[in-house]
Order: C-alpha cells, then structure tokens, then sequence
C-alpha cells in the first residue's frame, strides 16, 4: 500500500475554500463510507431541508444511510455505485434522481469517484440539475 502525502494547514486551508466555492454539495468518506468532511454547500442544503447534522454530517455513515432507504431504487442505484468505486470496479459513478421537496420539483446529479492522492476515499457531490431537467421537459 503506497503512503498517502502529508497536508499542511495552509494546504487544508486552500482546498477547503476551493470546495466551499463549488455549488456541488459535496461529501468526503473514508474507507467505511462515514462522512469526514463536507464543504458549506452540504451544510446549507441540510439546514435548509430540516435535515440534522447528526442525519447527514460528520460521522454518519453514508452507506447506511443509502442502505436505510433500500425501497427507493435510486438510493440502491447509489449505493452500488458508490461502492464499486470503492471497491475499484470502476474509476467514478454518475447517476441523475428525483429529490422532490414539499413545495419544488428539483433533480440532481450524483457523482462519486476516489479522492485524488487518497484512493481509499471517496468524494461524493451531488450537483443541482433541475434547470437542465425542467428545461428538457417543456421543450
């Protein structure tokens, strides 16, 4: 297994801002699908939705969460996606859902594939594509 580099903080600091400037939400998973890290379009998405930290932050597991809503065939398709990157079967996942809210149809783009310099984690984004969708449909 080859050694994984060293960050630095200034390091950190930089590429934390590059995430936070993305409007991807965005999710980092360590080698057992548990959350160590999202920028502040995760967290604003969740506190908008009345989701809890404790639900979709640091420290959840995100294969259980997929694994939990096993009924929704998106949820199955993500999650085996999901883990056939982390297994190696394949270099990244894309797959577009539904994610309706109470009062807006909306739909999004999940992709997944291995941290750069850190195989054994996974970034996992999921992209608002409901312009695209809508646009698409009133044609």
């Amino acid at each position: 297994m080859s050694e994984e580099p060293e960050l630095k903080f200034c390091d950190l600091t930089f590429k934390s801002a590059v995430l936070d400037s993305l409007t991807a939400n965005i999710a980092v998973l360590d080698p057992k699908g548990d959350i160590v890290a999202v920028n502040s379009g995760w967290q604003e998405f969740a506190a908008s939705n009345d989701m809890h930290n404790s639900d979709v932050g640091v420290g959840t597991n995100y294969l259980a969460v997929c694994r939990s809503a096993k009924a929704d065939p998106n949820a199955r398709a993500a999650l085996e996606g999901i883990l056939e990157v982390m297994r190696g079967l394949r270099s990244f996942f894309y797959h577009e859902y539904p994610c309706h809210s109470p009062d807006q149809q909306r739909w999004f783009a999940l992709r997944a594939t291995s941290l750069v310099d850190y195989p054994h984690f996974i970034v996992v984004s999921h992209e608002d594509i409901t312009e695209r969708i809508s646009a698409t449909t009133t044609d």
